[in-house]
């Protein structure tokens, strides 16, 4: 059973003070080297046990799965282990979906995948054969197909690394021997404190995914802040339950990334109340599935939060998103 380890806190001035050019590229360099420092620290017990098949990684949206999942993959093979990765994201089916009280339409719960192909193909992969997972859009919000240059096969040695926010339930990995696989949950797990807390592991995810969102699935900041509480109320049925079931913690949080993430994430909301005032808003794209046929599950609720996170994000100093090394988790979320 794994527990969040690692908290990281860090201040406002402490970020000030990385500023200088000598010290920021330390500053960056060494929060990165953490991070990969547990990736290397997975891929050697997974070498060392040599039964290894699968590796299941689950966490909150917005931890960074994809990326961890990629250069974990990545590690394997460059030490000489044939590996694949399958992202559960590609096995929504957006079909028989539920909805809060407000309207949203539930995407996190784990019916909204087609879980009896995603543990079946993964099976047949561990089996050595040759599976075709199909694709999901989220600029166009459908399922499609894959075709053969998706195919994926594995010799007998291969190791298959899957992710997604169910990783770890038991209907998607229950029914592989934790013998033969190894558990991952990932997740931010950080303060930023300047007088008072500006931000926890909730407001860095929160705002990771307002960045991502906004340039990723063409959703605005309060789009996106609108949405929030569904994913809260799915990560309060789950999450609890998956972290009991990992072998190991991640913890994701970059000590330079307030510096990244917190003046784009101030520039999409800004952009977004500045929509609202001039009557230009656009619909919030999560709630185009909802049976009430609002256009948010409760706009005034949104605006209040994307304010009270204004007032937080506006003390927080500022890097050029340049300055991110091309292979960082951070480009999860900032990349165009």
């Amino acid at each position: 059973m794994a527990q969040l380890e690692g908290l990281l806190d860090i201040t406002v001035e402490e970020l000030e003070e990385s500023l200088g050019r000598k010290k920021l590229s330390e500053f960056i360099h060494g929060s990165e080297q953490r991070f990969i420092d547990r990736i290397n620290n997975i891929i050697d017990i997974t070498l060392e046990d040599g039964r290894k098949r699968a590796i299941f990684i689950s966490g909150p949206t917005s931890s960074g799965k994809t990326t961890f999942t990629m250069r974990l993959s990545q590690g394997l093979k460059d030490a000489g282990k044939p590996a694949a990765f399958l992202s559960l994201d590609d096995y929504y089916k957006m079909a028989d979906l539920t909805f809060d009280a407000d309207g949203r339409p539930d995407f996190e719960t784990v019916d909204a995948l087609d879980v009896d192909r995603a543990a079946e193909d993964i099976r047949n992969i561990i089996d050595g054969k040759k599976v075709i997972p199909p694709y999901f859009d989220f600029n166009v919000r459908k399922q499609f197909e894959g075709g053969e240059d998706r195919a994926i096969q594995l010799p007998d040695d291969g190791i298959l690394v899957v992710e997604g926010l169910h990783g770890l339930n038991d209907r998607i990995s229950g029914d592989i021997s934790d013998d033969i696989s190894t558990k991952v949950f990932i997740v931010p797990f950080g303060n930023v404190f300047h007088d008072t807390k500006l931000m926890d592991k909730r407001e860095i995810r929160l705002l990771r995914r307002i960045v991502r969102d906004n340039r990723h699935r063409a959703a605005h900041a309060l789009s996106t802040i609108d949405y929030w509480p569904m994913i809260e109320q799915s990560e309060l049925i789950y999450f609890k339950q998956y972290l009991a079931k990992a072998t190991y913690h991640v913890n994701s949080f970059l000590a330079y990334e307030p510096l990244v993430i917190a003046p784009m994430a101030l520039h999409d909301i800004r952009k977004a109340l500045d929509s609202c005032a001039d009557g230009t808003l656009s619909p919030n794209v999560f709630m185009e599935r909802s049976a009430t046929g609002k256009p948010f599950a409760d706009l005034p609720r949104a605006i209040e939060t994307a304010k009270k996170l204004l007032s937080h994000l506006e003390d927080i100093p500022v890097i050029d998103p340049s300055r991110v090394p091309e292979a960082s988790i951070l480009n999860e979320f900032i990349s165009s």
